[in-house]
């Protein structure tokens, strides 16, 4: 196990299509052999209300000012709830930092993003993505509250193998269980 720093990963859980909620859950992970804590909080799919789910979620967590940053499953949450990492980091002090596995197409989010009522406004904090090379492959980032050598260290600093940091790996296995209830 490579030393590692404690983050925040945070992913979504699946939802139906017709749904109005689904999970938003956060795992503390301090880069060794276990999760530190676990919390979940309901967030609307498709609304507008992702950046203030993560940062109830992150004043959930009882430990969240040891924390050196907090890593996202990317920016969209429940659909197309995106979150703004720069108000996260403003607020939280804590660097963030928005991982995804493949490149994300700006042009398809656009057309996708013109069937939502919030489209304008969510469209301006869809930024080009960094590409990031890992020793299993590679990633893209955007991040806020740090520099690309931080944000990028944050990220490999958390990943055990593969392409995503085992918080937000964590986060997705819980997410999911606990949309299966």
């Amino acid at each position: 196990m490579k030393d590692g720093i404690r983050v925040l990963g945070i992913d979504d859980a699946a939802f139906e299509f017709e749904a109005e909620e689904t999970f938003l859950t956060g795992v503390i992970y301090p880069g060794t052999e276990f999760v530190e804590s676990i919390e979940s909080i309901r967030v609307q799919v498709d609304g507008e209300d992702a950046t203030e789910k993560v940062l109830e979620l992150y004043e959930n967590i009882s430990n969240h000012k040891q924390l050196k940053a907090i890593l996202t499953d990317g920016v969209a949450f429940a659909g197309f709830n995106l979150i703004d990492i720069e108000k996260v980091s403003e607020t939280t002090g804590k660097p963030v930092v928005a991982v995804t596995k493949n490149e994300p197409d700006r042009e398809k989010f656009r057309e996708a993003m013109q069937k939502t009522e919030n489209y304008d406004r969510t469209l301006e904090r869809f930024d080009e993505s960094i590409e990031v090379d890992l020793e299993d492959g590679k990633c893209f980032i955007q991040f806020s509250g740090c520099t690309k050598k931080d944000a990028e260290s944050f990220v490999k600093k958390n990943i055990i193998h593969g392409q995503i940091p085992e918080s937000i790996r964590v986060a997705d296995m819980v997410g999911r269980a606990l949309n299966s209830e």
